[in-house]
């Protein structure tokens, strides 16, 4: 800490041995300092605040029918991005500033581009969305013009920014529309073609392929069980029939006991069944084609029956009188016969289709499949071309609302104002920075001369300077003559400093009378 001390007690006597010194350099600095203080210009700062409205009265009505952008977020990419390059031109050119802007004369562009950039001042709160615009210059006509541009530049870039994204929006929806339309013709023209390739083998109602196998598969054991019943029915009749006789007794009169098939019953419910069957299905069905051949065979069955019945009528005067129980057995054996014969149809049928389906049964499943694939990719297809064609209706409703009022509204809360005092430089400050630096550079300089050419006035310092031990030390007795003059050239010292500071006040209070009036 004594060494501390001692090093300052040091300089600061080097600096008072170089006290002129320290005085013409100060003085110098401080009136060349405060001369150009007083030669800068006044600076005149213009400035505007604005609120941007978000929020209009048509947004909550078309909520959920129209494209909702985050306009808060716009409108902070909006001001981040005002003083971009081509915008600060359009700004120059708009408030008329003495500059070249020619295209040729890059350097001149860049430096206006450059001085506007960090001139101009735009401060605001996000959460409020007021902000303000400042910019200070020489000319207050000038500033005043920069921060109206300012405005103008921000408005106009609002507005055109977005009907240019809603038209660009709308171009990019009709591409993707036409684009989606094409895609959807060609699904449509693959899924025609595919099912024209692969008719009769495509998925029904019924279900799919193993759900149609597994169907055949059970109305074919269905209709032979079924069959089966019919035929030992079939065999129990026959047993019984045999077991009576066609005819008992002699008959009380000479007629014939009737002309009546045993067909006729069974005739009747095949024309039924056939009846049926062509509601159904068309005249070529198997089941169709095989009732009539069983109708045609028991027509002719009958005809034959019926000639032998009239040919033995017509030989015998005691004709034998009718068994009614033979007769009902009859019936019920020709109705089962062709019962058994229909069923029989079917079952062979139903085999069939099986047959047909199993033979198909690792081609129908890629079928299916490549079906199935076809659809979905035709289903997503569909989905995006109806959800393009519903954007695009609300892409036109955001176009047209936008067109009858504006998303965002700049509505200027202070217009751009100059004040008729200047808003700087700040003199006052000015000056007193000169001060304080001309006191710094002075003593500085003069400690840098101290440490060039040191002064010794102690024994210590010259022993620690030379590394040598000092014997001893000689004392300079001052005469009353050089007192007196030493006294006289302190007061004449302190006088021009006093003046300096003088000065300084002067300085001050002449620049802030300036800056009142």
């Amino acid at each position: 800490m004594q060494d501390i001390i001692g090093l300052v007690i040091f300089y600061l006597r080097e600096v008072w041995l170089r006290r002129w010194i320290v005085l013409l350099i100060a003085a110098v600095i401080c009136v060349i300092g405060w001369a150009a203080v007083f030669m800068l210009p006044d600076q005149y700062r213009a400035t505007a605040r604005f609120y941007v409205d978000t929020q209009t009265l048509l947004k909550p009505l078309l909520r959920g029918l129209t494209v909702q952008t985050n306009m808060d977020n716009q409108v902070n990419l909006m001001v981040r991005t005002l003083l971009s390059r081509p915008n600060i031109k359009k700004i120059a050119e708009m408030a008329d500033l003495d500059f070249d802007l020619d295209e040729t004369n890059p350097e001149a562009l860049d430096s206006l581009v450059d001085r506007l950039r960090k001139e101009i001042e735009i401060k605001g709160s996000q959460r409020e969305n007021v902000y303000s615009i400042e910019y200070q210059s020489s000319d207050p006509a000038s500033a005043k013009r920069v921060v109206q541009a300012v405005l103008d530049v921000l408005k106009e870039g609002s507005l055109g920014e977005t009907r240019e994204e809603s038209i660009k929006a709308q171009k990019f929806i009709d591409q993707q529309i036409r684009e989606y339309e094409q895609r959807l013709v060609q699904g449509e023209n693959r899924l025609k073609e595919f099912k024209r390739k692969y008719a009769g083998m495509m998925p029904s109602s019924e279900g799919d392929y193993f759900q149609r196998l597994e169907a055949a598969k059970s109305q074919y054991e269905s209709a032979k069980l079924e069959l089966e019943e019919m035929k030992n029915k079939l065999d129990s009749l026959q047993k019984q029939l045999k077991g009576e006789e066609p005819g008992f007794g002699m008959g009380g009169n000479n007629r014939a006991v009737g002309l009546a098939s045993s067909y006729d019953a069974r005739i009747d419910n095949l024309e039924t069944q056939l009846d049926n069957l062509l509601l159904k299905y068309t005249a070529q069905h198997p089941d169709v084609v095989a009732a009539r051949e069983q109708l045609a065979m028991l027509k002719s069955k009958r005809a034959s029956e019926i000639a032998a019945l009239k040919q033995k009528n017509a030989g015998s005067d005691t004709p034998l009188e009718g068994n009614r129980v033979y007769q009902q057995l009859k019936i019920q054996v020709s109705e089962l016969e062709a019962d058994v014969s229909a069923k029989q149809v079917r079952v062979d049928s139903y085999k069939e289709k099986v047959d047909e389906l199993s033979k198909l049964v690792n081609t129908i499943p890629e079928i299916e499949a490549e079906l199935i694939a076809l659809n979905r990719d035709y289903q997503v297809t569909k989905r995006k071309y109806e959800d393009l064609l519903s954007r695009r209706e609300s892409a036109q409703i955001s176009r047209k609302a936008s067109q009858s009022t504006d998303d965002v509204q700049f509505k200027e809360i202070d217009p751009p104002h100059v004040p008729a005092e200047p808003s700087g430089p700040n003199r006052p400050l000015l000056s007193s920075a000169i001060f304080v630096l001309a006191l710094g550079l002075s003593a500085g300089f003069t400690i840098f001369i101290a440490m060039l050419g040191p002064t010794f006035t102690n024994k210590k310092i010259l022993a620690d300077v030379t590394g040598l031990p000092v014997l001893g030390s000689v004392t300079y007795l001052v005469s009353e003559g050089e007192q007196r003059v030493y006294r006289t050239q302190t007061v004449m010292y302190m006088g021009l400093w006093a003046a300096l500071v003088a000065s300084f006040v002067l300085v001050l209070v002449i620049q802030m009378n300036i800056l009142s009036s």
